[in-house]
């Protein structure tokens, strides 16, 4: 008995080790895959999901469509924004909310599309660049509720005379999580907070494997590398973003089209875009689609936009998509959706146009 005793001690003390070990390896694993990816711009958030580290310099080499190098250098402040201007305390003060076409790192802080703007307003109103400054709140892949849940922590600290919403019709889809979960973009919807079908309770995707994502994802590089990986294989089993058999796909695409692209989805959208406008209803505010490829939907979010109180301006999106069409390729990133240096100038100076000629500015 003793030796039987001792034996099963023995096994439990070689099973720690091993475990330890092995704990040990996959840490160390972990640091060396973490100095040798660049850590990105982004970090876990409890309300948000994620959202964009405070006081963080990141500089890269990009690429555009064209294939031009460029270099760009995303900073931000100590609530995580990126601003543009030199007086906080300027007569114009501009907040922009958005997604990654405007929080990702696709071009500098002044070679952005709202720097473009605010250049290209002061030459059009004869005001001095002094009197314009912006913050840029926003994150890749966000939706419509992150966006709401970051801009009353701006509205603490930030008192803004223009409303600028940047917005996307995936938007739209990043509201409902019946319609995300489908998606193999894990990194979105695993974390994303949701707006519950009574519209006042926050929910995310429960479980213990979405916690443990949410736990991982933005604290282990290596964990990184491997859903990124994940994701690259879902879409190349699925055939694209959808986590739907292709014999599947062309039906669900149908239903989802006869129903105008989810009335629930459409739903929420108009909901939480009423709300984003209740909580800076004293100011003029626009929004703004990106330059995606025409659909059915687009027609929807000015419609939304218009009736949450936004004015809805087409203009920039219709450049790009026309210089895009003509082979003007340079002013695009290597996806060829997002923009590049000189795409953000395109899209700062026509939506600079748009809003002094819809009175949201004054001329002195």
């Amino acid at each position: 008995m003793q030796n039987s005793g001792a034996s099963r001690s023995v096994k439990i003390a070689a099973f720690l080790f091993s475990a330890a070990i092995f704990v040990a390896a996959v840490a160390a694993l972990d640091m060396t895959v973490s100095k040798l990816i660049p850590t990105g711009v982004n970090e876990a958030d409890p309300k948000l999901g994620w959202r964009l580290k405070k006081n963080v310099t990141y500089r890269r080499e990009k690429t555009t469509f064209a294939g031009r190098k460029y270099d760009v250098t995303l900073a931000t402040d100590e609530y995580g924004t990126r601003t543009f201007g030199a007086n906080r305390t300027a007569p114009i003060r501009i907040l922009v909310l958005g997604d990654s076409f405007t929080g990702e790192p696709y071009a500098s802080n002044d070679q952005m599309w709202y720097a473009a703007l605010v250049r290209r307003l002061a030459e059009l109103t004869g005001r001095p660049l002094d009197d314009f400054y912006v913050v840029a709140a926003a994150s890749g892949g966000y939706g419509t509720l992150q966006t709401l849940l970051l801009s009353q922590e701006v509205k603490q600290f930030y008192t803004p005379t223009l409303l600028i919403h940047q917005f996307c019709d995936n938007d739209f889809s990043n509201n409902s999580f019946a319609q995300e979960q489908k998606s193999v973009v894990l990194n979105q919807w695993m974390q994303r907070p949701y707006l519950a079908t009574d519209r006042e309770t926050i929910v995310w995707h429960e479980g213990t494997l979405a916690r443990l994502y949410r736990a991982m994802l933005y604290r282990s590089a290596l964990f990184g590398v491997f859903d990124r990986a994940l994701q690259v294989s879902l879409s190349s089993h699925y055939g694209g973003y959808l986590m739907i058999k292709e014999k599947d796909k062309d039906v669900y695409l149908r239903e989802v089209r006869a129903a105008t692209y989810d009335p629930e989805a459409i739903d929420l959208t108009r909901f939480l875009l009423a709300k984003l406008r209740r909580t800076f209803e004293n100011v003029p505010a626009a929004m703004f689609d990106c330059p995606i490829e025409p659909t059915s939907v687009n027609s929807i979010w000015v419609d939304a936009a218009r009736t949450a109180g936004f004015t809805p301006i087409t203009a920039p999106s219709d450049d790009l998509l026309a210089a895009k069409a003509r082979g003007e390729l340079d002013l695009f990133a290597t996806d060829g959706a997002h923009l590049s240096d000189t795409g953000n100038e395109v899209m700062g100076r026509v939506l600079a146009q748009e809003i002094l000629s819809l009175g949201l500015i004054q001329n002195r």
